[in-house]
């Protein structure tokens, strides 16, 4: 090959690595957009973690009449009743939700579209899923929430769970097979982070657990719904808050094929080391969800809705934020 070949090629092979890196650029860091109004991507099919009080305490038909007419008012279906917590043997004292047979048979009569679910969690160091008779006892107390007491289905929050974590995977594969086809399993997860983003930083920073596709899709083969908590970040800016829930739409959308995916987004306002409330808010969250939904990349068919925590935290200036980007 002579000089001006060779020249010719370097130019050419320049040009298409700068023509390929754009094309990627542009796909996955610009994005091919929509642009369209969250409401065009709800589906009335949205969530909510409410709390221990309405099967806890006794509630009036009124009482339960106003929560299931706020419900409907926000197009929320999918109700996580705290029930729990899991108590170290995997049991859960009776006497915690001694008006839930009550409640769910109120609620149903009222609306029969709303269903709920038994939201059970714990902190991971206070019970040990590797014990068979923990697990046991775990998935007896779903069979009696769900076919005695009546809930549509369970929901798990245990923290942290992780990837390769084989006990917390064991514990969904014996619930399903106990629990009817017809009653829900859904998971609430960390943020997802991918693979190669673990890959990328972990020679300088170690992650002591985290969920990468391994968990999300290992805990997908038993799970109808999986949420993801995307609050609690430490970040401290709007603008990268909002497009991490956009990257987790996106993401978790194109994972999760035929499976219900809900964004969890915050509504309390107190400040934490890893929580600031201007930054991580239901404004910010519901903008980065619609701008993942807007994005090509994405897989609309695959999400579900907004899953709000909490409810006895949210105010009508948040509700009115909700309903301005994701109703109307």
């Amino acid at each position: 090959m002579n000089l001006k070949a060779k020249i010719n090629w370097m130019w050419a092979t320049f040009f298409t690595v700068l023509a390929v890196a754009l094309i990627f650029f542009w796909y996955f860091i610009m994005g091919i957009y929509l642009n369209q109004k969250g409401s065009y991507f709800n589906k009335e099919h949205n969530a909510i973690w409410i709390n221990h009080e309405w099967v806890g305490e006794f509630k009036s038909d009124a009482d339960v009449r106003n929560l299931v007419n706020t419900l409907s008012k926000h197009q929320i279906d999918t109700v996580f009743v705290h029930t729990g917590p899991i108590q170290e043997d995997g049991t859960i004292d009776p006497k915690t939700y001694h008006y839930a047979l009550s409640f769910v048979e109120k609620a149903h009569s009222l609306n029969k579209d709303i269903k709920y679910q038994a939201w059970l969690g714990q902190i991971r160091g206070k019970i040990d899923l590797s014990d068979a008779v923990i697990r046991h006892a775990i998935t007896n107390q779903t069979m009696i929430l769900t076919r005695l007491v009546g809930f549509d289905g369970i929901h798990f929050d245990i923290e942290p769970v992780w990837d390769n974590d084989t006990d917390f995977i064991q514990l969904l594969k014996e619930t399903r097979e106990i629990l009817p086809k017809e009653k829900k399993i859904s998971v609430a997860l960390a943020e997802f982070i991918p693979n190669s983003a673990i890959w990328m930083v972990e020679n300088f920073y170690k992650f002591k657990n985290y969920n990468t596709q391994v968990n999300y899709l290992n805990v997908a083969k038993y799970a109808d719904q999986v949420v993801a908590m995307a609050y609690d970040t430490s970040i401290k800016d709007a603008w990268l808050y909002k497009w991490l829930v956009k990257e987790q739409t996106i993401w978790l959308t194109r994972l999760l094929k035929g499976k219900e995916v809900f964004i969890g987004i915050p509504a309390y306002d107190d400040p934490t080391q890893n929580f600031d409330p201007n930054v991580e808010n239901m404004e910010n969250g519901l903008r980065g969800v619609t701008a993942g939904l807007n994005n090509i990349r994405s897989r609309e068919s695959n999400f579900a809705g907004i899953a709000i925590y909490p409810y006895w935290e949210i105010d009508e200036k948040e509700w009115e934020t909700y309903d301005k980007l994701w109703l109307k």
